[in-house]
């Protein structure tokens, strides 16, 4: 491992591909295993390193980890990073009904379906957002994901607050559910992706992203309700700046820069990252958890005291139960996705807070 003080600014890599699951029978069981995921971790470390993105030892490759561990390695991986921060996962993603979340199932998976839909053994993407990447003090962050739903992270990183330095590549678009195809062969969109990869010296994430929009289109995919299947980008102005390969040589790990040194990035206090449960049902949208009112612990900004239940906006959309230092997130993401949290109180992105907009988590 790399010094803090050297010169050459750490890159870290993260390659989750969860091809076994544990619990696959009715009723709480995910759809199935998945065979070729199997093949997308080595292919993709071996495209990441024949590129030049980075050495070997800056990947971590994780074949079907728990929960526990992929996490535990998730929060490191963000921590260590100084320059590039790589998150690559492939395996089944879902969706709570009448929900837009994104949940990225790991190998101890189960559905709890019901009124309120419990995702255990499942990192939503935005607790991953939320709690893991906003906490790296790396200068660029890419997320890649090749699953069933991928488009749906979307929605999550247009209303990050930090998303300038966040990358995101998912292999469809939103709503959508995807073959993972030949059991002997990576996935389509992770061997397109390894591919294109070695094809050039070096690429930029947009001009990559282009590409295997043009392959896809190529190779006639569809999706499983028959639609073509069109990989999707997101990222902010500046996003040609993170490049992907061509490095001309790798310094050795003892080089020092003679330069300044980097300033350091202000470190954030990280929140644990835990299973999210998301309850929803169509028509009237609800909330699961606590609906106890919050009591008021030291002075409010902007003044005011004494116990308050949740406030709402409009009507819309009711309060999450706890705010974890993410995003506030209710049933609705439409109706809350303005709002940010501050400690314990949620104000209006961009607004000044005020007494009269305090809850713990508000919509």
């Amino acid at each position: 491992m790399q010094p803090e003080d050297a010169g050459e600014p750490m890159d870290r890599a993260l390659l989750i591909g969860v091809s076994d699951y544990r619990f696959t029978k009715r009723p709480h069981g995910v759809p199935g295993k998945l065979p070729a995921v199997e093949h997308n971790v080595p292919v993709l470390h071996e495209a990441l390193v024949r590129a030049g993105v980075f050495a070997d030892e800056e990947i971590v490759s994780l074949q079907s980890p728990d929960f526990a561990e992929a996490a535990r390695e998730l929060q490191r991986v963000a921590r260590e990073a100084r320059g590039l921060l790589l998150v690559y996962f492939a395996g089944h993603g879902a969706i709570p009904s009448g929900g837009d979340e994104l949940y990225l199932q790991l190998r101890d998976a189960q559905v709890f379906a019901g009124e309120h839909t419990v995702f255990n053994g499942a990192v939503s993407f935005s607790d991953l957002m939320g709690t893991v990447l906003v906490t790296s003090r790396a200068d660029r962050v890419v997320v890649v994901l090749d699953c069933c739903f991928a488009g749906n992270a979307a929605r999550v990183w247009e209303h990050f607050e930090d998303k300038r330095r966040v990358v995101l590549l998912m292999s469809v678009q939103a709503n959508h559910r995807i073959d993972a195809g030949d059991p002997g062969t990576p996935t389509p969109y992770t061997e397109n992706l390894a591919e294109l990869l070695g094809e050039e010296d070096g690429t930029t994430v947009s001009r990559l992203a282009a590409r295997l929009r043009e392959r896809m289109a190529e190779q006639k995919r569809r999706t499983l309700r028959n639609e073509p299947w069109e990989p999707q980008l997101r990222a902010d102005a500046g996003a040609d700046a993170v490049r992907l390969g061509g490095r001309k040589a790798r310094r050795s790990r003892s080089c020092h820069r003679t330069g300044p040194a980097r300033p350091a990035r202000p470190r954030v206090p990280r929140v644990p990252l835990v299973p999210r449960a998301v309850g929803c049902r169509r028509g009237r949208r609800r909330c699961g958890g606590a609906r106890a009112p919050w009591r008021r612990r030291g002075p409010v900004p902007g003044g005011g005291a004494g116990t308050h239940g949740p406030a709402r906006a409009g009507g819309r959309g009711r309060p999450a139960a706890s705010c974890s230092g993410s995003p506030c997130r209710c049933c609705s993401p439409s109706a809350c996705s303005a709002w940010v949290c501050t400690g314990r109180w949620a104000w209006p992105a961009g607004t000044t807070p005020t007494a009269t907009r305090r809850s713990n988590c508000a919509c």
